[in-house]
C-alpha cells in the first residue's frame, strides 16, 4: 500500500509540473503529461536510479497501478464518447466537408502506415501477427485526438474560424471510423476464419443487447432518478455500474474493455443532464488522478533504449514523416476538394495532426493485445509526442501566414 501511494504522489506531481511547464512553453498540457510518463519510465528514471526505479515501478509493484490505469482508460473512453457530436456534424448539407476531410485524413496516413509496417515488419516486429500488425500501424498513424484538439482550439481562440470547426467535426468522424477499424483488427488478432467471425458477431450481438438494455432499463432508471433528493449521486452510481459492466462484457468477448466504455457512452449520451453531471462530478477526478496514472503506465512500457540502433531510428523517422505528411496532406486535399480556401485548409491539416491522448489509448490497446511489440510501441509513443508537440507551433505559423496575407491585401483592414 505504501509503495502504491508513493507511486500515485510521484505520478500526479510530475504530470502536473510537466503539464504546466509545457503550457509555459506554449504547448498543450497533454504534451508535458505524456513526456512525464516517459520520464518516469525506463527511458530516464530507470537509467538514473535503477534500484529505486525497480523498487518503485518494477514488475512486482505495478499490479495496483495497472488496475487503476485500466479504470482510467475505461473512464477516459467513456468521457470521449460522451462528447462525440456526430449527429451535428452529419446534419443537413454540412456533412460534405467534414466527411471529405475525415476521409483524406484517414485513408492517406493509414495507407502510408500500412506500407511502412509491411516493409519494416521483419526488422521491427518479426514475431508479431502480420495482418493485425500492418492494419494496426495504419490506424495508429491515422488517428486524431479530439479532446486535445478542442483544447488547442479553445486556448488559441480559434472557435470562430471555419477551418477549426471543420477540423473538429472531421476529427470526430476520423476517431469513430478508427475505433470501428480497431474493433475489426481486434477480431482478426483472435485468428482467421471462424474465430474472427465469432468475435465480430459476438460484438454485434452485444451492441444490440446493450441498446435494448439502455432503451428499456438504464435510460428509464436514470430519468426516474432525476427527481430524487440525491439525483446526481444516484444517477452517476447507476451510470458507473453500467459503464464498468459494459467494459467487462467486451473484455469477456475478447475485445478490449475500452470498446465497452465507448459503446456505453454512445448509447447514454442523449439522456438529459448526464453529460453535465459527469462533467461536474467525475471529469475533474479523471483529469487530475486517472489521466496521469494512465500516462505514467503507458510511459512505463515505453523504453527509448529499445530503439537501440540507427536502423530503428531511421524507421522512427519514416513513421514520423509518413504520419505527419499523410495526415496533413490528406486533410488538406479533402478540405480543398470541397471548396475550403487554401489558408483554412492549411489550418485544418495542422489541427488534424493532433494525436496525444487518443493515440496513447490506441497504442496501449495494441500492446495489451500483443499486436505491437515493445520497440514499435515505443516508436509510436514518441511519434505521438512529437506530432502533438508540433501541432501548436504549426497552427501559430499558419495563423501568422494568414495574418500577413490579409494585411497585404489593399483595404483588407477597412
Amino acid at each position: 500500500m505504501t509503495v502504491w501511494l508513493l507511486q500515485l504522489v510521484l505520478v500526479i506531481a510530475l504530470c502536473n509540473v510537466c503539464g504546466r511547464l509545457a503550457e509555459r512553453l506554449g504547448q498543450c498540457a497533454v504534451v508535458g503529461e505524456i513526456a512525464a510518463g516517459l520520464l518516469l519510465g525506463p527511458s530516464l528514471f530507470g537509467v538514473i536510479a535503477p534500484d529505486f526505479y525497480d523498487a518503485l515501478f518494477g514488475p512486482r509493484t505495478l499490479s495496483a497501478m495497472g488496475q487503476v490505469g485500466e479504470v482510467g482508460l475505461i473512464l477516459l473512453m467513456f468521457q470521449v464518447g460522451l462528447h462525440m457530436e456526430l449527429g451535428e456534424t452529419l446534419r443537413g448539407k454540412r456533412w460534405r466537408m467534414p466527411v471529405a476531410i475525415a476521409a483524406g485524413g484517414l485513408v492517406l496516413p493509414a495507407a502510408i502506415g500500412m506500407i511502412v509496417a509491411t516493409v519494416s515488419k521483419d526488422m521491427l516486429a518479426g514475431d508479431a501477427p502480420a495482418l493485425p500488425y500492418i492494419l494496426f500501424c495504419g490506424v495508429a498513424l491515422a488517428i486524431s485526438a479530439v479532446p486535445v484538439m478542442a483544447r488547442i482550439v479553445d486556448d488559441l481562440a480559434l472557435n470562430a474560424m471555419v477551418g477549426a470547426r471543420h477540423a473538429m467535426s472531421a476529427a470526430m468522424l476520423t476517431d469513430a471510423l478508427g475505433w470501428m477499424l480497431l474493433a475489426a483488427i481486434a477480431s482478426l488478432s483472435s485468428g482467421p476464419g471462424w474465430a474472427f467471425a465469432r468475435m465480430f458477431l459476438s460484438l454485434l450481438a452485444y451492441l444490440v443487447l446493450c441498446a435494448l438494455l439502455v432503451r428499456f432499463v438504464v435510460r428509464p432508471t436514470l430519468v426516474r432518478l432525476a427527481s430524487t433528493a440525491h439525483a446526481a449521486r444516484d444517477r452517476l452510481a447507476v451510470l458507473l455500474c453500467f459503464v464498468m459492466a459494459s467494459a467487462l462484457a467486451t473484455s469477456l468477448i475478447g475485445f478490449h474493455s475500452a470498446f465497452g466504455a465507448l459503446a456505453a457512452a454512445l448509447f447514454v449520451r442523449r439522456v438529459p443532464g448526464i453529460a453535465n453531471e459527469w462533467r461536474d462530478n467525475v471529469e475533474g477526478f479523471v483529469r487530475l488522478v486517472l489521466m496521469p496514472v494512465f500516462f505514467a503506465y503507458a510511459g512505463l512500457h515505453a523504453s527509448v533504449g529499445t530503439i537501440d540502433d540507427a536502423a530503428s531510428w531511421m524507421w522512427f523517422g519514416v513513421f514520423l514523416a509518413g504520419g505527419f505528411i499523410g495526415k496533413f496532406g490528406g486533410s488538406y486535399l479533402g478540405a480543398r476538394a470541397t471548396g475550403l480556401e487554401p489558408r483554412d485548409a492549411m489550418l485544418v491539416g495542422s489541427l488534424m495532426n493532433t494525436r496525444g491522448l487518443m493515440e496513447l489509448i490506441v497504442l496501449s490497446i495494441g500492446l495489451q493485445m500483443q499486436i505491437l511489440p515493445p520497440k514499435v510501441y515505443t516508436i509510436l509513443v514518441v511519434f505521438a509526442l512529437v506530432t502533438t508537440a508540433l501541432t501548436v507551433p504549426l497552427v501559430r505559423l499558419t495563423l501568422r501566414a494568414q495574418s500577413r496575407a490579409t494585411s497585404a491585401i489593399p483595404g483588407a483592414g477597412k
